[in-house]
């Protein structure tokens, strides 16, 4: 008999395959009923519209015409206690205990034995599943075999109804994730796939058959062709047998099913990449339900060659790729590489199932202005290529197939969003002052060119954070000294006569160079920022030498050391630092002025050594993303935990305002240059602080300028009082927004005024 967890996998398997929430549900209750030796097998799904209700759904072993007119609430019936107290129930006699509630006509009071366990996905019941007998107890491994599967079918069961519910209805469907950059575009989505992920590419139809039945072949030629002369180089190296591997991948690309399958599907008028992933698919599930451990391991070489012949046909289908006018980009992870594909001109929003609101791409987004919806679960990515699409990156939801009601709602909003921006625009040369007169200096974050003359229209008064790592993640190799010398220069002299700061290389985390891996299983916690550059000084010293060439003669550089945890890793830095100075000044015979070096505050030990780290740097930079993520323990990526991540949170500013407290003790300056200084509400917060300096995307410079001229400090003081004695970040986020809303400026946070 097969071990608990492999039943447990091939029915998972099989409702990731079911097209649709119906047949996914016929799928579990039969195969329950026959794995758990059961008689009956019922599900129970909440409503859509009134999650307390219970609505049965699928039923195997009693009366079928049940399905659809049972209806309990929550509390109500057994169904409806499991659901209420998210509890499982294991009963000999289910109709004596005193919530159940007959069915007539149903034929369960045949089968008193009942087992049940609540469906639950992110702390909400989405159902129940219960299978019954006539006798004998469900045991305590039946009970362990259903309360797991239920835990895994969760997501399956989330996913079957969203893509089944989008596929058989073209009318509006409604998708949520957490507001990524803000923002509103209506556009066509356009799904890219790099061949990194079968499952990901995209649902297409083809009006050239020809073309694609011979793209596939060229693939599959190319695949087949490195297959046999990879055998030939590795037998020098490995064994015969493990060659002969590849020469088996080659084998079972030169004809046979596989081939025949895909091109069956391409003659069906679908494009070669998808109807090669549901060939791969068919194949590769053939051997997982295979009982024999070595056969079912196969299934791996089956999609390892699936992915290899995808890679091909991708890169065979990208120079031809015709981006939409109003381009809104979809995948199941948008990458910093996809957003440089599209033309600048085309990219209007992005629609990502993974991410958060702090995630690199999302910043990258705010700092081009483009509005995203991240961390969308069950996002139907296959179906979406070409669909229509309205993106709201203020609520963090997105809008399939929009009807005429929500398409003239948001032509409204972006309407009213451009009378906004008008006026804000009058702002441009007006000093960021409070009512009761306090100035307040706004720069810019930024490490793109075409940031440049944006950020200078915006009236910045210099740059607060200029990202090196985009020079380097755009490159196949590590940036020259010459290379990095002429970048620097160019931005230094753009903003001639005003601050700019240079962060030292900070990759690591969620910021990866192709050229030099690392693989960890905490990245956030590893080898990033100034720890890889001090582990490596050749990097460090190269790109310190640069940034000081390039001052010469400007005189407006400040070096920003990222991910400072201790005094210890200050020490080190500012003796290369130093180092490197002395280098250029011998090298050209003049005396080199040392620009002001600062430090980022983004770890929790740098804030309780604030006052020791103050003492070697001439300011510091609070690194508000970072920071949050390290106090709250939360992963700024990992969508699950978006709605834990705040940088409102009350933890997370009374260590910002225990940074600005240190640091007043030595008269460091302070600066905020994480995204809450570009939030109206994070302005608000830091201004109560006292903080002075915030540095933002350009794009959400004028909005804090208004912020900063409608209050007063002492206004702001007051508040952050307030929400310091707050323990909760939405309570706080609440607070400031109705503020905000008071003054007329909830338009500046929400679509529409």
């Amino acid at each position: 008999m097969p071990s608990m967890i492999h039943r447990l996998q091939r029915i998972v398997q099989e409702v990731n395959r079911a097209p649709d929430i119906d047949s996914a549900l016929v799928l579990i209750t039969e195969s329950l009923t026959v794995d758990l030796n059961a008689d009956a097998c019922t599900i129970f799904l909440a409503k859509k519209d009134d999650p307390d209700v219970m609505v049965l759904q699928a039923c195997n072993g009693l009366n079928p015409d049940i399905i659809g007119k049972v209806e309990l609430r929550k509390g109500e019936g057994l169904i409806g206690t499991i659901a209420a107290r998210a509890e499982v129930f294991n009963l000999v006699d289910a109709p004596s205990h005193k919530t159940f509630l007959p069915v007539p006509e149903s034929g369960e009071t045949n089968f008193p034995v009942l087992l049940g366990v609540p469906v639950i996905a992110h702390r909400d019941v989405l159902g129940v599943i219960s299978v019954q007998r006539a006798k004998n107890a469900f045991n305590e491994d039946e009970e362990a075999f259903l309360t797991t599967l239920a835990a895994q079918l969760a997501t399956s069961i989330e996913r079957a109804e969203s893509q089944g519910r989008f596929s058989v209805q073209k009318a509006t469907h409604t998708i949520k994730g957490v507001a990524g950059a803000p923002g509103m575009a209506i556009g066509e989505a356009m799904v890219l796939n790099r061949g990194v992920k079968l499952e990901s590419v995209p649902d297409k139809k083809t009006g050239d058959i020809e073309a694609e039945l011979h793209g596939f072949r060229e693939a599959v030629r190319k695949v087949c062709d490195e297959l046999t002369e990879l055998a030939e180089t590795m037998r020098a190296f490995m064994p015969e047998e493990e060659c002969a591997l590849f020469l088996a991948y080659a084998q079972m690309l030169s004809g046979g099913s596989l081939i025949d399958d895909t091109e069956k599907g391409i003659k069906a008028g679908n494009w070669a990449p998808s109807s090669w992933r549901d060939t791969i698919e068919q194949h590769a599930y053939v051997f997982e339900q295979m009982e024999d451990s070595y056969l079912a391991e196969r299934a791996n070489d089956i999609r390892d060659l699936g992915l290899r012949v995808l890679r091909k046909l991708m890169l065979e289908q990208s120079p031809y790729l015709d981006f939409p006018e109003k381009t809104i980009l979809v995948g199941d992870e948008v990458t910093v590489t996809d957003l440089a594909d599209v033309p600048a001109d085309c990219l209007s929003g992005i629609v990502s199932a993974h991410g958060s609101s702090s995630s690199h791409v999302a910043i990258l987004a705010h700092a081009l202005g483009i509005p995203a919806v991240m961390g969308v679960p069950n996002l139907p990515v296959k179906q979406l290529d070409g669909v229509k699409l309205v993106v709201d990156g203020y609520s963090g939801s997105a809008f399939i197939n929009p009807n005429r009601s929500i398409l003239r709602e948001y032509s409204r909003y972006l309407e009213e969003e451009a009378v906004i921006e008008q006026d804000l625009s009058g702002l441009k040369n007006v000093p960021a002052v409070t009512t009761d007169r306090h100035l307040v200096s706004l720069m810019v974050n930024t490490g793109l060119m075409s940031d440049y003359t944006p950020s200078l229209r915006s009236g910045a008064e210099g740059v607060g954070l200029y990202r090196t790592e985009f020079p380097f993640q755009v490159r196949d190799r590590f940036p020259s000294e010459e290379e990095q010398y002429l970048i620097y220069k160019n931005v230094l002299e753009t903003f001639q006569g005003k601050p700019v700061v240079l962060r030292t290389l900070d990759v690591g985390g969620d910021k990866p160079l192709s050229y030099f891996p690392i693989t960890e299983a905490n990245p956030f916690l590893g080898w990033r920022g100034v720890r890889i550059t001090l582990d490596h000084p050749e990097i460090f010293i190269t790109q310190v030498r640069a940034m000081i060439r390039a001052n010469i003669g400007i005189n407006n550089l400040e070096i920003l050391l990222p991910m400072i945890s201790g005094k210890t890793e200050l020490d080190e830095s500012l003796v290369l630092i130093k180092r490197a100075r002395d280098e250029i000044e011998e090298e050209s015979g003049e005396k080199i002025l040392l620009p002001k070096i600062g430090a980022m505050i983004e770890v929790p030990s740098a804030v309780y050594q604030i006052e020791d780290i103050c003492k070697l740097v001439d300011f510091v930079s609070i690194g508000t993303n970072d920071l949050t993520q390290y106090l709250l323990a939360v992963d700024r990526n990992n969508e699950n935990v978006a709605d834990l991540y705040s940088s409102l949170h009350p933890a997370v500013l009374k260590a910002m305002q225990q940074i600005v407290q240190g640091a007043a003790r030595s008269n460091t300056p302070v600066s905020v240059c994480g995204e809450l200084a570009g939030d109206p509400l994070g302005v608000m917060a830091l201004l109560g602080m006292g903080i002075d300096t915030l540095s933002m995307s350009v794009g959400s410079l004028l909005r804090a300028k208004k912020v900063i001229i409608s209050f007063s400090q002492v206004e702001l003081t007051d508040l952050l009082q307030q929400a310091l004695a707050m323990s909760d970040a939405f309570a706080i986020r609440q607070m400031y927004a109705t503020r905000l809303d008071e003054r007329g400026l909830g338009g500046l946070i929400r679509a529409g005024k």
